[in-house]
């Protein structure tokens, strides 16, 4: 689709394709929520191509015929043939976005035949550069989540550390009881120097066995832990907020650029055994860029413009359409 038949059409139905990957699929609601014509989530590709965009279209009718359609898909599940195919089914109409986490060194080859192509991988022409990967965070969200739970941060000593875990990923598995080890031994020194208090979270990828050596190795600074399965997105958010340091696991690119959006320190385990190469590569953008440190044992704060690679996505797709962008 040009820029000339985005411009003269109106607001574009959107489409988020559904993923089980979480961060992947918040990466996709985010920018969705950010554009501001509201969405739709629709199914996976099934294996059966016809059935598949047979239903599409059906669904496409039942919001009539005119609007422009915007499908946002991108890197978990491998979809890139099936979600290129639609442009046989919606011709012009179609404007399909691809936002990449991580890319394999072998790229898919219908990648091309994308529209717009946002990657912290990759440059070209329809390809957005990140610094960091799309999420759902906005400044206001942050706002509001930072008041909801104001009283229960403002009893905590300052300043306040937040610690971030991911774990292992289907091409690296050693986050390991060992590797929890050695990671709480450089929290501790940071801890020991800075006071305050120290949270700590998890994510899906979390081995317990090594969540459970890193809080004992942790234990004397009484560190308050939540369970993100447990807890409200809007408490992990309130924790963003209010914290005054992040300390992250390189592995979960999500949770790292959520923490340099705030614009708050941010520190970053990189340790080989623990993290894909790829994952090393996106980090040192944010290196690169002044959002992020590596771990080591100690700290001192620096301050940076954080980045925020979700605008940079609605930025440039309200490029096309021919409009300002909506405010975060």
């Amino acid at each position: 689709m040009t820029n000339e038949d985005l411009s003269k059409q109106s607001e574009p139905l959107v489409w988020v394709v559904d993923s089980a990957y979480t961060g992947e699929l918040h990466a996709r609601i985010g920018l969705a929520e950010r554009l501001g014509f509201g969405y739709q989530t629709i199914p996976l590709p099934n294996g059966d191509a016809a059935g598949y965009q047979q239903a599409l279209k059906h669904q496409y009718h039942a919001n009539g015929d005119a609007s422009p359609l915007l499908i946002i898909s991108g890197t978990g599940e491998e979809t890139t043939a099936e979600i290129a195919d639609l442009r046989q089914v919606f011709k012009e109409r179609l404007f399909n976005v691809y936002l990449a986490s991580i890319l394999p060194e072998q790229r898919h080859p219908r990648l091309q035949e994308y529209d717009l192509i946002a990657s912290p991988q990759l440059t070209g022409d329809n390809i957005v550069t990140l610094t960091g990967v799309p999420h759902q965070l906005t400044q206001a969200g942050l706002a509001a989540a930072y008041r909801q739970h104001a009283g229960y941060f403002s009893q905590l000593p300052k300043p306040i550390t937040a610690l971030l875990v991911g774990g292992n990923t289907r091409y690296c598995d050693g986050f390991s009881q060992d590797h929890a080890r050695k990671l709480a031994g450089r929290v501790a020194q940071i801890a020991n120097t800075l006071g305050g208090s120290l949270m700590v979270t998890n994510s899906r990828r979390t081995p317990a066995d090594a969540l459970t050596v890193m809080l004992a190795e942790l234990s004397r600074f009484n560190p308050q832990f939540f369970d993100w399965q447990q807890a409200d997105a809007d408490f992990y958010h309130a924790l963003l907020a209010h914290a005054d340091l992040f300390i992250v696991t390189g592995d979960s690119l999500s949770m790292c650029s959520e923490a340099a959006f705030t614009g708050k320190p941010l520190l970053v385990d990189l340790s080989a055994n623990a993290t894909e190469c790829f994952h090393r590569e996106i980090v040192r953008r944010l290196i690169d860029h002044g959002a992020a440190k590596l771990l080591t044992g100690s700290f001192e704060p620096w301050r940076y413009t954080p980045p925020d690679p979700t605008g940079a996505v609605v930025t440039a797709i309200y490029g096309r359409l021919g409009q300002a962008p909506a405010l975060a």
